[in-house]
């Protein structure tokens, strides 16, 4: 037959003074069908549930576990354990004495179990859930027996808007049940949720820092932010292109190092008398820039001056702008090319060299690098009035590559417009023919365009008469061309011919501190698109991006972008969404090592693969420590573990 909890009343096992919340909760608890007799084995939340609650509560357990280890100094070696539990009342954090490791667990006092009143009886932890106030449970004042040789003390967490986020607990013997005991908890919960405060208000301080500094770089003028003493403490990328410098590489030089000459402070430190406009031949390290400099003043409270911020209009910009807008076939320029890495910069600048002559130029790199773009910045910089003709030598069929090519005269073959028609190299005639994806070129076809290289003329399939060109070449492929030519396929007279100048694009594993910089102008771009709202990303999410090699490179990049703006259901991507939501990007940053010899062994799941190792370590090693260390875990998570897989025997 089951007990209830006037038999505990009225054997004398507790007082007669009980108070209400307890003889509420022992009511509670009776109403549910618990049986207070009853050796209480607390149920614990699965290891994915475990680590997902881990993760939602971060923030919290950054922000607890130092008062919990301060906490448990001051009760140390008293046998008392700390533990942090969610609303739910699941332990997410337990501190306590190594030497009482093995009676917490007998107690179920472990990461992972859940300590709410329907699960745990009456407790410290779940009062102090259900009532939102410190509570201290003595003894016999637990429902279930096998707690009544506990003292629990609890006290509630908030957030800064009275949200309830989990419960700080001190549990230890009976016989060292102190009110004081409760006070310490108590103030501990409160110091946790001023810190809490402290640490969401230094997070909307931060995501106004993004917004500002998104805003600044969004913006198509160059903005230099000084000192007093010309030190500069802030550069958008824009300015940092008109300055021909990077924002990495600016922060923290003074002003005269890189713009020579009266700019924002003049040579004695002094500010500018009055916020002007001024037209300014401004002269850095590679040339002389023609531009606008609007200077004001930035000044304390006192009124003296603490710096100054200057907008730098590049002049030709509008005439520029006026020539992009009548460019033939091609929209980007090197302004387009986003990044400061220096492998970058080195192509962008190998590339500047070569638009300025007309030797054919080879573009190596992996698919989604940007060759195109790096084509067309090639063709723009000095023939933005010129046509610019893109071929994919790999979605042409071998049949017809010929005469997409070189065009044919009329009557050449059956289905042929009566007319003939001009093939690419005639419609690229004075501009820039961009030959993509050369590798996949077929072996016949290669020895038809050497022969246009070194004669610099066509023929029209079914013509005869020769027609020069006078094109611009530009080839990309994503194939090492020399190794090609070491398997035969591909003409190495043809490869020596493309290859006069190559420039290798890197790819985006090579060039991670590019990330932030895209993330925000794709978020920018990708968002204005789809009239969509989104937080600048934080820094943890911009980290677990460049945790991920991006085998796609900058396309997969924007991609994984696009899919986070339209996916996402509030305005916010954080990191989480990133690794969980994306296809195969969780699985890339935290990749399985087929090497690992538990692997070798077993081809189980993950979870089997788990207890196997433990049950071996287990079997290896008859102190739980040792088998701890053995396996790379604290032993909390080794006893959780052996509750999940009911090893406790």
């Amino acid at each position: 037959m089951k007990s209830t909890w006037t038999d505990f009343v009225n054997s004398g096992t507790v007082g007669t003074h009980i108070r209400k919340p307890i003889i509420d909760s022992w009511i509670r608890c009776q109403s549910a069908g618990l049986d207070p007799r009853d050796s209480n084995r607390t149920p614990t939340v699965s290891e994915e549930n475990f680590q997902k609650r881990l993760k939602r509560n971060k923030i919290l357990l950054d922000v607890s576990i130092p008062f919990m280890v301060e906490l448990q100094e001051f009760v140390n070696k008293s046998g008392f354990s700390t533990t942090l539990a969610d609303p739910n009342g699941v332990i997410l954090e337990l501190i306590c004495d190594p030497s009482i490791l093995e009676e917490a667990f007998t107690k179920n006092l472990v990461c992972g179990s859940i300590w709410n009143e329907s699960m745990a009886g009456t407790n410290a932890t779940g009062l102090s859930l259900d009532l939102r106030q410190p509570i201290q449970v003595i003894g016999a004042e637990h429902y279930y027996e096998c707690y009544h040789d506990l003292t629990c003390s609890a006290a509630p967490i908030f957030d800064e808007n009275g949200k309830l986020l989990g419960t700080l607990d001190m549990t230890g013997p009976k016989e060292l049940a102190y009110p004081h005991t409760l006070g310490m908890v108590v103030a501990a919960a409160k110091a946790i949720t001023r810190q809490l405060c402290i640490a969401e208000s230094n997070r909307q301080i931060d995501l106004t820092n993004h917004y500002l500094s998104t805003l600044i770089d969004s913006m198509s003028d160059g903005v230099v932010a000084v000192d007093v003493k010309g030190k500069i403490i802030g550069i958008n990328s824009q300015g940092a292109k008109i300055l021909k410098t990077t924002t990495f590489d600016s922060y923290g030089k003074n002003i005269l190092e890189i713009m020579d000459g009266e700019t924002i402070l003049d040579h004695n430190g002094n500010t500018p008398t009055s916020p002007e406009e001024k037209q300014k031949h401004v002269v850095t390290k590679s040339k002389k820039i023609n531009c606008l400099v609007n200077s004001k003043l930035i000044l304390h409270d006192d009124g003296k001056v603490a710096g100054a911020v200057a907008k730098l209009t590049d002049i030709n910009k509008a005439d520029f702008n006026q020539e992009k807008n009548c460019r033939r076939g091609t929209r980007f320029t090197f302004d387009d090319i986003i990044g400061d890495s220096s492998d970058l910069l080195r192509s962008v600048h190998l590339s500047q060299i070569a638009a300025k002559g007309t030797a054919t130029v080879l573009l190596q790199g992996e698919s989604g690098t940007g060759k195109e773009m790096f084509a067309q910045a090639i063709h723009n910089a000095y023939q933005s009035d010129k046509p610019f003709v893109a071929i994919n030598c790999a979605g042409i069929p071998e049949t017809l590559i010929e005469s997409v090519l070189f065009g044919y005269e009329e009557g050449s073959f059956t289905g042929a417009s009566k007319h003939g028609k001009m093939g690419k190299f005639e419609l690229a005639r004075h501009g820039t023919i961009f030959l993509d994806e050369i590798g996949e070129m077929p072996i016949n076809t290669q020895t038809i365009l050497l022969r246009v290289l070194q004669e610099r003329y066509i023929q029209r399939i079914g013509g005869a008469v020769d027609i020069p060109i006078d094109v611009r070449i530009i080839a990309a492929t994503n194939k090492n061309l020399a190794d090609e030519v070491k398997k035969g396929k591909f003409r190495e007279d043809l490869y020596y011919r493309l290859n006069v100048l190559q420039i290798n694009i890197p790819p985006l594993r090579n060039r991670k501190k590019d990330i932030p910089v895209l993330a925000s102008f794709f978020l920018n771009e990708i968002t204005a698109d789809c009239k969509k709202f989104i937080e600048p990303l934080h820094p943890s999410t911009i980290a677990t991006m460049q945790e991920y090699d991006w085998p796609g490179n900058v396309r997969q990049f924007k991609n994984a972008i696009e899919q986070a703006v339209n996916f996402t259901e509030t305005n916010r991507i954080d990191e989480y969404f990133i690794t969980s939501y994306l296809p195969n990007l969780d699985e890339e940053l935290t990749p399985i090592k087929q090497t690992d010899p538990i692997l070798k062994e077993s081809s189980v799941d993950l979870k089997g693969l788990e207890l196997i190792t433990i049950k071996k370590a287990l079997a290896l090693f008859s102190e739980r420590k040792k088998a701890a260390e053995f396996l790379g875990i604290s032993r909390s998570t080794l006893y959780r573990k052996m509750k999940l897989y009911h090893l406790e025997d």
